[in-house]
């Protein structure tokens, strides 16, 4: 009865050699024990003897190394032989590539959540991990991320490019000398050979020994051209990078499609990431003062950024001087939502990038000691209702009746209509009469009476 294969068969089918074609042997070596040996698998570089296209593979041996090497690569295992790890879920673009400028270690990824998002940090712990030791260093990703993709924006462009293939040609026609050269070698060996082969061919058969040392060295000169030969063969495909025509154009391309690329946010994160291995070695990081961030790109060239860390949430929460000075200022004449209306169609934000509001208002108020508006009022003398009433003696309907008539003014105190009447020192109404010969109140102004005698 058929079953699907299980995790440790489909490994063991992985990492079998049989599959590409190979015969190799020495995969396990003992290792003595008490009562016993036991077998431990060791790597491909100790096998003793691998034999290469034995037999039909399903892959060829170049591709199962290749498996072999990602295999390594995308181990979960806890090793020090582990580099990069494969690529995972979450926002941190240097996964897998980011070391510890103080103690060389690879850095792993913490995610913390900021205003609702998930934000990477990296975290060295290796020693902590490893020998019980304190963490040596933590970088937040949110400064580093955005400044190596800039990087990579910034590498990738038509000018670079087209500077990379200008080198790249310039390489190419230095490599083609020495492959003349080797040509040339492989000429005169085949000559020697064949010469070697005419002086065998024209001996006395009789003369034994003469044919026995013409032979050996007709052997001789067949072998250093077979190895000569081998040698070129096996060398060609790894100096053959010249790029055709169509092949520069296609480079030119996809720097111009690069940063579009890098930016659409319809990108998954795993596929940004793998471009970013495809470009970057390893970034470097030492948080001191400053980040520095050394990036050495696939090429072996180094690049160094600085950045400045981020600041501490109580500095980024605190207001700017300015910012309450202003709400100080706005205050002797606007109330706590006509300020925040004010600074909305300003474009001011909070510090989490957020409209002002009539709470946020009122909390720098109360957090700076700022006067409110009605306080303010009633500083500069400004009465209520009820104490208008009672100074003129009349009821507080009438007190509205006056405000809607013009003869007092109300200044209001918020955006609801409520407020305090301005009534100046001097000011005197006159209280009018209700009835079939209704007199209006009137306003009138209290005099000083003079104090001196008319002269005659």
């Amino acid at each position: 009865m058929w079953a699907p294969p299980r995790h440790a068969r489909i490994l063991q089918v992985l990492h079998n050699p049989r599959y590409a074609g190979a015969f190799v042997y020495g995969r396990t070596r003992g290792r003595p024990r008490p009562g016993g040996v036991s077998q431990i698998k060791v790597g491909m570089a100790e096998w003793r003897f691998v034999i290469p296209d034995m037999h039909p593979g399903y892959i060829d041996w170049e591709r199962f190394k290749a498996k072999q090497q990602r295999l390594a690569d995308n181990a979960q295992a806890y090793r020090m032989q582990r580099h990069a790890g494969p690529v995972r879920e979450g926002s941190a673009l240097l996964q897998g590539r980011v070391l510890c400028g103080l103690c060389g270690g690879r850095m792993g990824v913490h995610y913390s959540q900021e205003h609702g998002q998930p934000v990477p940090t990296y975290i060295c712990q290796e020693t902590a991990t490893r020998r019980g030791g304190k963490v040596c260093q933590s970088v937040p990703g949110k400064v580093v991320d955005p400044a190596v993709g800039a990087l990579l924006v910034e590498l990738m462009t038509p000018m670079t490019l087209e500077v990379t293939l200008a080198v790249q040609r310039e390489l190419e026609a230095r490599a083609a000398e020495p492959d003349t050269l080797r040509r040339q070698h492989i000429e005169r060996t085949r000559h020697d050979a064949e010469l070697a082969r005419r002086r065998y061919m024209k001996v006395d058969p009789d003369n034994r020994l003469v044919a026995d040392t013409l032979e050996a060295e007709w052997n001789e000169k067949l072998r250093l051209h077979t190895d000569v030969l081998e040698d070129y063969e096996r060398r060609a495909p790894e100096e053959a990078a010249a790029l055709d025509a169509e092949t520069q154009q296609r480079v030119r391309d996809l720097a111009e499609q690069f940063p579009r690329i890098w930016s659409d946010p319809r990108v998954d994160m795993r596929e940004r990431k793998r471009i970013f291995r495809l470009l970057v070695a390893d970034v470097t990081l030492v948080k001191a003062e400053t980040i520095t961030a050394n990036v050495r790109l696939s090429g072996g060239a180094t690049r160094t950024l600085t950045l400045d860390r981020p600041l501490p949430i109580a500095q980024i929460r605190k207001l700017k001087p300015e910012l309450v000075a202003e709400v100080d200022r706005l205050l002797d004449r606007h109330c706590d939502r006509e300020i925040a209306d004010i600074f909305n169609e300003r474009g001011l934000r909070t510090w989490e990038g957020k409209p002002f509001n009539l709470k946020k208002i009122g909390f720098i108020r109360g957090a700076y000691n700022l006067s409110s508006r009605r306080q303010r009022l009633r500083d500069c003398g400004m009465l209520t209702t009820q104490e208008v009433a009672e100074r003129f003696a009349i009821a507080e309907t009438t007190v509205h009746q006056w405000g809607r008539q013009g003869l007092i003014t109300k200044v209001y105190s918020d955006n609801l209509n409520r407020g305090l009447w301005d009534i100046p020192h001097d000011l005197e109404i006159v209280k009018g009469r209700p009835g079939r010969n209704a007199v209006p109140a009137r306003r009138t102004s209290i005099t000083v009476p003079s104090t001196e005698q008319d002269s005659f």
